[in-house]
């Protein structure tokens, strides 16, 4: 018990010093050390807040540059202002895709804050360049997302990487080819058999195929060549184009839809946009510009704290675009009920 009593009397005594001018220097320096941690903290606060974000562009299809204007959009409405607390590295489209990887490693050498990829190539890309260092990757105009390796679960993506995915459409869009045109039976679906994007495409419209009942003939290209053949010797008994989102193709699609129309192939293509620049018949897909915008909410998440891999992959809006023009030169006649449908009416 005295011992007891010893512990309490000690603690009254620190409680209480006798010396007062010492309470006063003991106490003087507590709120130094106080002040000057606050200070610290304030500096801190507004050292992030001034900070300027650095963000890295991958892109392997030049088509898809519009989906700049609708990130860095989708970002200034966020407070991200270029040339004030933003900046972006963009060096155009790497349209060799066997230099993705280094453009990859580029960005990370630059110390980015977060890489925004477009197409799979360049996500995948992307990536095994942050596989290290954890970098942040948003991707946008990217089909299966899971399919490719890229995540682990569009709920869960794990890892460092989240975005925007467009892949469920592919079944619908060949759903609605046959609807707008219900005589067809064989479709020519040209494909790059290098590129996991279209490849994992063609999956979907071959499950969807068996159950509309028509027959897909495919056709594999591996480079400008092959390409080339596959372009300009459409099989004479087809009966319609389908396109699947590939970015090798995309470099020969006007001459490939050009060619269909001219025999009267009803066609249908991933980007909605396409119908109104080339002699499209439909598409029924998502529109890249909102893709980006949509991006561009996650990647404030992110740089906001947020880790990627609690961020659920996001998908599309989805919109149905025929084009008239198209229908009437090709003899065909659209049913009201599907017009009716059309999110947009190309005259």
């Amino acid at each position: 018990m005295e011992n007891f009593k010893g512990i309490l009397l000690n603690v009254d005594v620190f409680k209480k010093p006798r010396n007062t001018a010492n309470s006063n220097k003991i106490a003087c320096c507590l709120i130094s050390i106080g002040l000057v941690l606050l200070s610290v903290a304030l500096v801190g606060c507004d050292n992030k807040k001034n900070r300027t974000y650095t963000v890295g562009i991958m892109n392997s299809v030049p088509g898809l540059d519009r989906n700049l204007p609708g990130f860095k959009e989708g970002m200034t409405e966020l407070g991200y202002i270029e040339g004030k607390n933003i900046r972006y590295i963009y060096n155009g489209p790497t349209t060799d895709t066997s230099k993705l990887s280094a453009a990859g490693q580029a960005l990370v050498a630059e110390k980015v804050d977060l890489i925004l990829s477009i197409t799979t190539p360049a996500t995948l890309a992307a990536k095994q360049a942050t596989s290290d260092s954890g970098l942040p990757v948003v991707f946008s105009t990217v089909n299966d997302p899971v399919g490719a390796g890229i995540v682990d679960s569009t709920q869960h993506p794990g890892g460092n990487i989240t975005g925007v995915s467009f892949g469920i459409q592919e079944a619908r869009r060949l759903e609605w080819l046959i609807k707008i045109a219900p005589k067809i039976r064989r479709i020519y679906v040209p494909y790059n058999a290098e590129d996991k994007s279209p490849v994992l495409a063609l999956k979907m419209a071959r499950n969807a195929a068996v159950k509309l009942g028509v027959e897909l003939i495919t056709r594999e290209f591996h480079d400008n060549e092959t390409l080339n053949d596959a372009v300009l010797n459409i099989p004479a008994d087809v009966d319609a184009v389908f396109c699947l989102p590939d970015s090798l193709m995309a470099r020969r699609l006007v001459d490939m839809v050009t060619i269909a129309t001219g025999r009267n192939l009803p066609t249908s293509v991933p980007n909605i946009n396409n119908v109104k620049r080339f002699p499209v018949l439909c598409s029924f897909g998502n529109n890249h510009y909102s893709d980006a915008r949509q991006a561009a909410r996650l990647a404030d998440q992110i740089l906001k704290g947020t880790p990627p891999a609690n961020l659920p992959v996001e998908i599309s809006e989805f919109y149905l675009v025929l084009n008239l023009k198209v229908a009437k030169s090709i003899g065909l006649t659209i049913p009201d009920e599907i017009l009716r449908q059309a999110d947009i009416l190309v005259r």
